[in-house]
């Protein structure tokens, strides 16, 4: 059994010298390289991972349960696809022609997904959605996409859409107008949206287990509700398996014997690289074959790299169905002992196999909730995504689970007390 070493508190610090350039303003906007990283104060920096361990820049060790942010299902630094990585990078890092890694990770996607014949390689999730959207306008000649309120599809500007006053500052009102948003599980407004205008729409666009909306399934009437209009409207059906194709060895959709017209991926198909895919039938990706005279433009100088593609094609073999049922397992076991420590505390255990979501809806101000929850958990030794997010990896076993779920369910109670003793409007 996997040990754990207990770790002290971590001390939130300001902003240090070497954060900030020569006329004193922060490097990064807001001191972070990413808006996801932004939890208060300075957070800490990552020196080294091996395994589930990620080591700070204090030396503190803590069990990894972001993973960067659910894209790390093998953990940091696995020896094979560290080898995997090295034994490319040594041969050529990216090239100005085609590599054969690409082709032996796109057989290896094809031989997962149903339905899927193609695939076209990305750098991010982000940039698959942004194609994907492209492809379904340019196949359907409509322009208006629809997606689910508050479910996440990166950062490209019809996809910010989705989300609240704040996610579409910046975002021009011309996109906006071509976006609709639909209620989680709400099969009668989708229906009564899309068949008011049928010929706006060339998609919808759905994550089976939205994260930013709170990892609440789509349920199974919803899916074949919107399955049965997007044939009977020609409208494309597209499936965000960018986090949860690690929950099924042929996706998420499978589960509700769905057949996309297109699949967008990303995370851990590139091993820890960065990455995005998107995958359909030949009938629909043809849309990007150069080779046709309407054929749809898309690069990417470092698109399907072959360090990106050995990487991500020595995570796909390590991650078989008995791999992934196992850590399905722990999962499951994991989030009904932190239901059974926290629900009394007024906390929602959500989530499906490997992914766990701790949500605070049901108290006061669940934002901050979430925010003081990341700083609970990483003073015990355990790094979470800050929106209350966690996600196992394979190098994991039930003794370190087991701990994880301790030291969360700890935090949380902290949080709790902390909460009920402020005074109101504080």
């Amino acid at each position: 059994m996997s040990t754990v070493e207990d770790v002290g508190p971590y001390i939130r610090a300001e902003l240090g010298q070497d954060a900030l350039g020569p006329r004193g303003h922060p490097l990064l906007p807001g001191g972070a390289g990413r808006s996801t990283f932004a939890v208060g104060g300075a957070a800490p920096t990552a020196v080294a991972g091996d395994g589930w361990r990620l080591r700070d820049d204090q030396g503190r060790e803590v069990i990894d349960l972001n993973n960067n942010f659910a894209a790390l299902i093998h953990g940091h630094a696995h020896p094979a696809v560290v080898a995997a990585a090295t034994r490319a990078v040594r041969a050529g890092a990216s090239f100005g022609l085609p590599n054969d890694s690409e082709l032996r990770h796109a057989h290896a996607l094809v031989a997962r997904l149903p339905g899927v014949d193609q695939v076209r390689y990305t750098n991010s999730g982000t940039e698959a959605v942004m194609t994907a959207l492209r492809v379904a306008r340019a196949h359907t000649g409509r322009d208006a996409c629809a997606f689910v309120h508050r479910a996440y599809h990166g950062t490209s500007d019809p996809a910010l859409a989705t989300g609240g006053r704040a996610s579409v500052r910046g975002v021009p009102a011309g996109v906006l107008g071509d976006i609709v948003t639909l209620p989680i599980n709400d099969p009668q407004t989708l229906a009564d949206t899309l068949t008011a205008a049928p010929e706006r729409f060339a998609a919808l666009v759905l994550d089976f287990l939205p994260n930013r909306a709170g990892l609440i399934p789509l349920t199974p009437d919803y899916v074949a509700r919107a399955v049965a209009l997007c044939r009977e409207h020609g409208i494309l059906l597209i499936a965000d398996e960018v986090i949860s194709l690690r929950l099924r060895l042929r996706g998420l959709a499978a589960d509700y014997g769905v057949v996309p017209d297109l699949v967008v991926l990303g995370k851990l198909i590139g091993g820890g690289h960065p990455v995005g895919a998107v995958a359909g039938p030949a009938a629909v990706m043809g849309e990007l074959d150069p080779s046709t005279e309407h054929g749809l433009e898309h690069g990417g100088t470092f698109s399907a790299n072959p360090v990106t593609m050995e990487a991500g094609l020595a995570t796909l073999e390590l991650l078989d169905e008995p791999a992934i049922d196992r850590l399905n397992a722990l999962g499951d076991n994991a989030r009904m002992a932190l239901a059974a420590k926290v629900a009394p505390l007024g906390w929602e255990v959500r989530g499906t196999g490997s992914m766990i979501r701790l949500d605070p809806a049901a108290l006061p101000d669940p934002p901050a909730l979430a925010r003081a929850l990341w700083w609970e958990a990483y003073d015990r030794g355990v790094l979470l995504v800050p929106n209350g997010l966690a996600t196992l990896s394979t190098p994991m076993d039930e003794g370190v689970v087991t701990v994880a779920v301790e030291r969360v369910a700890a935090a949380v109670a902290a949080v709790t007390r902390s909460c009920a003793r402020a005074p109101a409007g504080s």
